[in-house]
């Protein structure tokens, strides 16, 4: 009921346009609820064929991994499927880790073709909202490729590592400083990741520190929003599209006192009968997780 609030406080023709570059198992859960407003622009290499279409309410798969430049690039397939890579794993790196050494030997590699997002985006006429990319290592080369569409692109989510675990690998000090050149901020780093140390005594569990995990942290997701300067001159020349996708986008992400604060920039850029609609559909987002929490709690404390 909620998300249909704030879908009916939208215009009537407006989609988000999705880009997912690494989309194992298809749409991500955060935005299935917001499916009747994407346009869903998925690549997955492992997909045996195109699929779907382009468009408000669809999804389009693109069989097809991106890189920095049309032509063939080498795969390295590694012994667990999802730490493949176009980057090569660094064997003594991960030998240092428990079972990540046996996990990212190289089982084999195979030349595959690789195109851009540049490329695909001028092909087939998409200008993508949210960009997501989850390659495992190659976030940068796929960025690198996909420079004009980022032009389009408000909010970011990106794979990062904390140390270098493929050869020639950015870390999240490269990737934060490009995706500043390019007018993002960084807002969030969330699902880290650790390895834990291999050792003589098999220890791998906390024995002290409380809450703290043991292991060491080694990727995650990053999250970019544009610059707030740069996201509202944008909005000046799309009539407001690009803060609207902004505002959808930092929902999605639960970061409604973000979205609340780029609604309190958006007039003269918004109808006020737009930021009055959307104010009205922020506050019962709230509100509706608020009393869910209370529900949750007062369930907990009557279970005691």
């Amino acid at each position: 009921m909620a998300l249909q609030r704030l879908f009916g406080a939208l215009p009537p023709d407006y989609f988000l346009t999705l880009v997912d570059v690494g989309s194992a198992g298809g749409l991500a859960k955060r935005w299935r609820g917001f499916a009747p407003i994407l346009s869903a622009v998925l690549f997955d290499p492992r997909e045996a064929a195109a699929s779907g279409e382009l468009g408000r309410g669809k999804i389009r798969v693109y069989p097809v991994a991106l890189s920095d430049a049309p032509g063939e690039a080498e795969l390295y397939f590694t012994a667990l499927p999802n730490m493949s890579s176009f980057l090569k794993p660094d064997p003594e790196v991960f030998a240092r880790y428990r079972k990540k050494g046996r996990d990212a030997a190289v089982a084999s590699t195979e030349m595959v073709k690789v195109d851009t997002l540049d490329a695909l985006a001028k092909a087939d006429g998409f200008k993508p909202s949210v960009l997501k990319v989850d390659t495992q290592g190659s976030e940068l080369l796929v960025l690198n490729g996909a420079k004009k569409a980022l032009e389009s692109v408000v909010l970011a989510e990106i794979e990062v590592s904390f140390f270098q675990r493929y050869e020639g690998q950015p870390v999240l000090a490269d990737i934060q400083a490009w995706m500043g050149s390019h007018g993002f901020e960084l807002i969030e780093l969330y699902r880290i990741k650790r390895y834990r140390a291999v050792n003589k005594l098999g220890i791998y569990q906390p024995l002290l520190g409380g809450w703290q995990r043991s292991g060491r942290a080694a990727y995650g997701d990053a999250i970019f929003l544009r610059r707030p300067d740069s996201l509202l001159a944008a909005a000046r020349k799309d009539n407001g599209a690009s803060l609207i996708s902004a505002i959808v986008a930092l929902i999605a992400y639960g970061k409604a006192d973000h979205a609340a604060a780029l609604l309190d920039q958006a007039e003269g850029v918004l109808p006020n009968d737009r930021i009055e609609a959307l104010r009205v559909a922020l506050t019962g987002l709230y509100r509706g997780r608020l009393w869910r929490e209370l529900g949750g709690l007062a369930a907990r404390i009557r279970g005691r």
